[in-house]
């Protein structure tokens, strides 16, 4: 009897175990079949991200071509605009071609070739004409296909002009179809490339400017016409040959400075600096009017500095004659800084004055009949006040050099000593 209960107890137990091992074994295939489906889910998600990055990635390339075009018409809208007048032109012209090549009993392949030709040779030219641009003469290139496009547009004019007589005007219309498109690829493709209007004006203006230099200055120019011979080509360039000819012509670096214009510049500046210290009129001599030269009071404008004519004084020269009245007269010649024309010499070999005396020996300056005026008026102002006329105020009031005022004040004296003026205020005294 034990053994039979231990034979259910073991039974039991076995079964107990069985049923332990189906309920493992289920859960571990309903563990699998749950990792199977998440892995089937997964799949799926990735499958549908992958088809969506796909065609993302097929849009943004459309985008792209598209963009690329737009921005291509937008950045270039005659060439885009002159492409599609080509496209629909070349078209309507060959078949309107063959249309008439065809009504004249020629045979329609033939008639396909010899449009094709026509219209294909106009093409050809224009472009072997837009490769030429910039390198060799589109000349015969561009009359070539003018002249392929109107022999095409002849054939299309008669064509639509036999075609169509209630509509006369599709004739006309049909002709632009083959010689429009040409002309508007000729102008896109060969105009815009010559000189504006402002390169033309400026190169008028420095033909203008070359012509004057050539005009004004022969000698300039023919120095730097040597100097640019004489260099290797391209190696001078015309306005530094030019600068270096006037140096060599007329010593100084400033083109359009020369020595007579510096001379008379820094003569003209002295001299108004002398004539501005004078005193007034009326402290030279008593009883005369008040202002009788209101020129010389007046207010003195301050010019602009010389350190440009200055800086254009060899040191050699600066140096050795410092910058005085005195210097200055003696580089140019008399005070005022300007050449004083000389009247006809008489045949005794003297020169005649202001006043037409013959007091001026030859090479020296003559007398001027403003300043022998105003020397006469100083005179009889020095006389009245008991004062002699002297050299030194004749100089300060002309600002002249002192031979010039030495010759003056002595015919001055001459004169009045002739007159007996002087005689006559002094027995009055």
């Amino acid at each position: 009897m034990s053994g039979l209960n231990e034979y259910r107890a073991e039974r039991r137990e076995d079964r107990r175990a069985e049923r332990a091992d189906a309920r493992a074994d289920l859960r571990e295939e309903r563990e699998q079949k749950r990792l199977d489906a998440e892995a089937a889910r997964r799949q799926r998600e990735a499958d549908q991200r992958a088809a969506e990055q796909a065609k993302e990635r097929r849009r943004a390339a459309r985008a792209a071509r598209f963009g690329r075009v737009t921005g291509w018409v937008a950045a270039n809208p005659a060439r885009a605009f002159v492409r599609l007048v080509q496209a629909c032109s070349i078209v309507p012209a060959v078949v309107s071609q063959v249309a008439a090549l065809d009504h004249a009993d020629v045979a329609l392949l033939l008639a396909v070739l010899l449009a094709a030709m026509l219209e294909g040779g106009a093409w050809a030219l224009v472009a072997m004409g837009a490769q030429a641009e910039g390198g060799r003469s589109t000349r015969t290139y561009r009359l070539g296909a003018w002249t392929a496009g109107a022999v095409a547009a002849g054939i299309n004019f008669a064509h639509g002009w036999t075609q169509y007589p209630d509509a006369r005007w599709v004739a006309a219309v049909l002709a632009l179809s083959s010689i429009g498109a040409v002309w508007l690829t000729d102008l896109q493709t060969h105009g815009g490339r010559g000189p504006t209007t402002a390169e033309k004006k400026a190169a008028k203006e420095r033909a203008e400017h070359a012509r004057h230099r050539a005009e004004h200055h022969p000698k300039v120019r023919e120095v730097a016409d040597r100097l640019l011979s004489a260099a290797a080509y391209g190696a001078l360039s015309p306005d530094e040959a030019w600068r270096i000819a006037w140096e060599y012509v007329h010593g100084v670096t400033v083109p359009g400075l020369t020595a007579e214009l510096l001379a008379r510049r820094l003569n003209a500046r002295a001299r108004v600096a002398e004539l501005s210290a004078l005193p007034a009129p009326a402290d030279l001599w008593p009883g005369m009017p008040d202002d009788p030269f209101p020129a010389l009071t007046l207010p003195l404008p301050s010019g602009p500095s010389d350190g440009v004519y200055l800086d254009t004084v060899p040191d050699g020269l600066r140096n050795a004659s410092p910058i005085t009245t005195e210097a200055l007269e003696a580089l140019y010649g008399n005070g005022s800084g300007v050449p004083v024309p000389k009247p006809e010499e008489p045949d005794d070999g003297s020169t005649t004055d202001g006043g037409g005396n013959a007091s001026a020996p030859a090479g020296e300056r003559v007398f001027d009949p403003a300043d022998i005026a105003r020397v006469r008026v100083l005179a009889a102002g020095l006389a009245a006040a008991g004062e002699e006329l002297s050299t030194r105020k004749v100089r300060s009031l002309l600002g002249c050099r002192t031979g010039y005022a030495v010759r003056l004040c002595a015919a001055v004296k001459a004169e009045r000593t002739a007159s007996g003026n002087d005689t006559g205020e002094e027995n009055a005294r």
